[in-house]
């Protein structure tokens, strides 16, 4: 099912019994970051505060993602790989991968019109009055710079292709009129603002929004294949278009949002951000990037803000990333076909740990595999990266720590390569963004990497089995008696 906006998510929230409305007055600095992070550890659901302290106009949602579950409730379905099972079966061969490519034949291409982005009157009006001070941006932890957008989502438009981008980046806000926009270097703001200046543009236009439908939300904060316009793609995962409005800046916004922030960002003008309190569970050092100018607000009547707060897990971003993880699958097995399941463990911090499962066919396919998944996307960012074969269950750490004992001699298996791209936010890389990663190679191996025969795994005689397991019935059915 799809979502018209917030509002219509909150009320279905309301009628499911899965939204808690705080009426307490709440700060947004400090306090209402403590008690979304401690919401989610505990499982509770998603947080509306009706009361934030200097800002009356205002509500927070927050906890938005408050576990797997959210997800299932978002796109009305446990099953989030067959979303994309179903768009790659009927749409792949065909899809206009920029919403500008010419439509030869309408016949072949009108299926797309019920998913493409549909032009719509917005909801939120300038309020020429508004500024970025008006916001309930969060500070989250003691010793942050400032007050964050946590859960805002930047929109940019590549200047070649014409692609639509919707990212969600932390937003440092400095003055009435000024913010730092922290977009790491593989993040496609970052590329697209490489494009602009290869132009001889140096002002990147863009829109900052927030209070969006939840489906475009996790959209934003998605690794959506590379080159494919997120208003798309967040079409297919609806299962209905998107619908938006064009900005005097030339920046398709969601129709529906709460609220709307136009301006540029000025690539002359970078500036220390930072520290911020991240999903490490660290403080991440200050560093330089660019500063977003305002130049027009827009809202929507008792605004709605959405914000989250990060830190050590699992918080919402790791459920994120659980969600990444079943919903891209598909996509996946398009560059490594012989993948069979993967896992981002919660405790592994999205880009930290990976956990591959393949149906090895032949000597080196594990490292093989290695290499393909490190050259994907946001994949290139994972730390480590653990290859076992398809019957171990990845989901399973128990199974994967007997597949590293059983398998792996660490100096065959084991592969260090230094001085590649890493997650800049790691405080623990000596030089960001280029530090090291490990791979390690836990599939039972061929003759060829091992230089005899694999031995055999142990196997129970199947007639013992089928004559013990009676026995084995009477057995525990007599402990059963015992016990009680």
């Amino acid at each position: 099912m799809a979502f018209k906006d917030l509002r219509e998510y909150i009320h279905f929230l309301r009628q499911k019994g899965k939204i808690v409305e705080i009426d307490d007055e709440i700060s947004p600095d400090l306090e209402i970051a403590y008690i979304s992070r401690q919401a989610t550890y505990r499982r509770l659901p998603t947080l509306l505060f009706k009361r934030v302290k200097g800002y009356p106009d205002w509500k927070v949602i927050t906890n938005m993602f408050y576990s797997i579950n959210s997800f299932y409730d978002i796109f009305g379905t446990d099953k989030l790989d067959e979303i994309s099972k179903n768009f790659i079966e009927n749409f792949m061969g065909n899809i206009p991968i920029t919403l500008t490519q010419k439509i030869k034949s309408l016949a072949e291409f009108s299926k797309f019109g019920k998913i493409l982005p549909k032009s719509k009157k917005p909801v939120f009006e300038e309020k020429s009055r508004a500024n970025l001070l008006s916001f309930p941006a969060l500070k989250t932890w003691p010793k942050d710079a400032g007050k964050y957008f946590t859960f805002s989502i930047a929109i940019t438009k590549d200047p070649e292709s014409e692609v639509t981008n919707l990212s969600v980046y932390r937003v440092q806000i400095v003055n009435e009129k000024e913010a730092i926009v922290h977009w790491q270097v593989l993040k496609r703001g970052n590329i697209a603002a490489h494009k602009y200046k290869r132009l001889g543009i140096r002002k990147v236009p863009i829109a900052i929004v927030n209070g969006v439908d939840p489906a475009i939300a996790f959209i934003a904060s998605s690794p959506v294949p590379p080159g494919l316009d997120k208003y798309l793609f967040a079409g297919i995962v609806r299962g209905e278009g998107v619908e938006v409005h064009e900005l005097d800046n030339g920046i398709l916004v969601p129709s529906n949002a709460e609220s709307v922030i136009e301006g540029y960002v000025d690539l002359d003008d970078m500036r220390l951000e930072g520290p911020f309190g991240d999903h490490l569970g660290y403080y991440t050092p200050q560093d330089y990037f660019p500063t977003f100018k305002l130049e027009k607000v827009y809202l929507r009547e008792n605004p709605i803000f959405h914000a989250t707060s990060v830190g050590k897990p699992p918080l919402e971003d790791a459920w994120i990333g659980k969600a990444v993880e079943r919903l891209f699958l598909p996509f996946l097995r398009l560059i490594v076909p012989e993948l069979v399941d993967m896992n981002l463990p919660e405790y592994g911090l999205y880009t930290g740990i990976g956990i591959f499962s393949i149906k090895k066919m032949y000597p080196g396919q594990g490292k093989r595999a290695m290499m393909a998944l490190w050259g994907t996307g946001q994949l290139s960012l994972l730390k480590m990266i653990i290859i076992v074969d398809e019957d171990v269950n990845v989901h399973d750490i128990n199974q994967v720590i007997y597949a590293i004992a059983s398998t792996v001699d660490p100096k065959r298996d084991v592969l260090l390569i230094d001085n590649v791209i890493t997650d800049s936010l790691d405080h623990t890389v000596p030089n960001p963004p280029l530090g090291s990663k490990i791979g390690i190679d836990a599939t039972r191996k061929f003759k060829e990497e091992v230089g005899r025969e694999w031995p055999e795994e142990v196997k129970d005689d199947e007639e013992v089995v089928k004559r013990m397991n009676v026995l084995l019935d009477k057995i525990v059915k007599a402990h059963d008696l015992l016990s009680k």
